[in-house]
């Protein structure tokens, strides 16, 4: 039955020609494959229900597509040299921020940065008159953030106390966010990193001059707490630092008027601004802390931040028109995780595999079956929280609780941080020109696709010559009514 109402639904399918007046571009950081299958049965079993059958927001799209994720120079990738792709539809290195791989790595050469800068989304949108926003629950100048608005040759110059010495002609990407408010590219940021723009009297690390200072003499609106986001007048130009590094881990975060807004919020409050733009928008939004939870193997944590991710996703769809707005969800890369074993339907997906039956276990020292977690990691720090090497084997894990947010899922062998995976990721779309996602591309694609749905390259990629979108509809009956008008008084009482 699930079957046949799938492919009712895919036949039933509308496809949106029009050019996209708005972009909602999310990227869930690490969220690769497992982590949907992961995430949705998660959803589910917190409901009651067994899980598998449960699906994410996302999945109820109607296209779909894979994306390649190798850098130039490495087979797994970074979360910088992925997110260059992303947003500017050129594959570069591992680590370089809106550079493309001709850059000298780690190395302040303005000749070849100015050389190797490569344009982004936020580029052009902000040159097609859209207003340009990112939200993340990352530090706002990580990588993913950064290579919407910066170059830079190594993507850990965050602020200037980063800077290595002899560097001082180079800027930190903090700075460059503070410019691009300036030149009009970027209108709304919120995430965290507070201490790579404040200075030490102000509670930050800064070494010279304090950024949100200057932000403030600019007559841009600066918050830092839940209450102060909600209270805010949806002002042209707003920076919200929430955090003094990345913002808390959603089952952590302090949900008082004090503390720090949900992803979902501060989402809900980036279209309240960005929608009062009258030719459009172009919105980043990243669900940063599911890639940390991953690198502690912290599952638990993880599927936690992608169910976050989604209802940033649900509010989008709810504040938004599918045919004027072009929804892409996505990843930058996978990890080393999977789910094995064969348990049994409905087994606790954080939970322990011990199917006997099915051969499916492995022994202790006595021969008896032990379990083992159905999330599992190629490597990473769980390694060392399970196995015993004064017995040369696992610890016995029945009893401890695996609900707990400080679980931490086992490893094969000991990294202190896991790594990412260099699989394929999936793209989901929605909204005009998302049928373009369908089949299989270089993460780079996406980049272009964004810009020709929304004509914001037309000089190079053209636009789309289907129906108009609901507001170039609107504009044009509003054209055509006036053209009415003036010719039906003309032609009465112009005799």
């Amino acid at each position: 039955m699930l079957g046949k109402n799938d492919l009712q639904k895919a036949i039933n399918t509308k496809r949106y020609e029009g050019v996209a007046k708005n972009i909602i571009f999310f990227v869930g950081d690490g969220m690769g494959v497992p982590t949907h299958t992961m995430a949705r049965i998660y959803k589910g079993q917190k409901k009651g229900e067994t899980g598998e059958e449960e699906s994410l927001a996302w999945e109820d799209f109607p296209y779909t597509g894979l994306m390649k994720t190798y850098n130039t120079d490495m087979q797994v990738p970074d979360s910088a040299g992925t997110a260059t792709a992303l947003f500017s539809g050129v594959k570069t290195r591992s680590g370089m921020v809106g550079l493309d791989h001709q850059a000298h790595y780690n190395v302040c050469d303005t000749k070849s940065i100015e050389a190797a800068k490569v344009e982004s989304i936020a580029n052009w949108g902000a040159q097609s008159g859209k207003d340009v926003g990112i939200v993340s629950t990352a530090r706002i100048t990580h990588a993913t953030p950064a290579c919407m608005y910066a170059h830079s040759p190594i993507r850990d110059w965050e602020a200037d106390y980063n800077m290595p010495q002899g560097s001082e002609e180079c800027e930190d990407i903090a700075s460059q966010l503070i410019k691009s408010f300036e030149t009009g590219k970027i209108k709304l940021a919120f995430g965290g990193g507070r201490r790579a723009f404040r200075t030490a009297e102000n509670g930050g690390k800064r070494l010279r001059g304090d950024l949100v200072d200057k932000f403030k003499e600019m007559g841009g609106t600066y918050l830092e707490t839940t209450g102060e986001l909600q209270e805010w007048d949806y002002s042209d130009r707003v920076l919200g630092l929430f955090g003094a590094a990345h913002m808390e881990y959603e089952v952590d975060r302090n949900q008082e008027i004090g503390g720090q807004p949900s992803l979902t919020e501060m989402t809900r409050q980036a279209l309240n601004r960005l929608k009062k733009s009258p030719n459009g928008f172009v919105l980043m939004v990243e669900g940063g802390r599911i890639d940390h939870a991953h690198h502690e193997n912290r599952a638990k944590m993880a599927l936690e931040e992608t169910v976050e991710l989604e209802n940033a996703v649900k509010a989008a769809l709810e504040m938004t028109n599918r045919e004027d707005t072009l929804i892409i969800v996505t990843a930058d890369h996978g990890h080393a995780v999977t789910m094995s074993g064969y348990p049994e339907r409905g087994n606790p997906i954080l939970g322990f595999v011990k199917n006997v039956e099915r051969g499916n276990f492995v022994t202790n020292q006595e021969n008896q079956p032990q379990p083992y977690t159905t999330i599992g990691y190629a490597n990473g720090p769980g390694f060392d929280f399970h196995f015993n090497r004064s017995i040369g084997f696992w610890n016995n894990i029945e009893n401890e609780n695996y609900i707990s947010n400080n679980f931490v899922q086992m490893s094969t062998f000991h990294l202190d941080h896991e790594t990412h995976g260099g699989e394929d990721v999936s793209a989901y779309a929605i909204g005009p020109q998302a049928h373009l996602v369908t089949g299989v591309h270089e993460q780079s694609y996406l980049a272009h696709l964004v810009a020709y749905a929304a004509c914001l390259r037309k000089d190079t990629l053209g636009c789309p010559s289907g129906v108009h979108s609901t507001g170039e509809r609107k504009r044009l009956h509003h054209q055509l009514a006036i053209i009415m008008l003036i010719v039906f008084f003309t032609s009465n009482y112009g005799r």
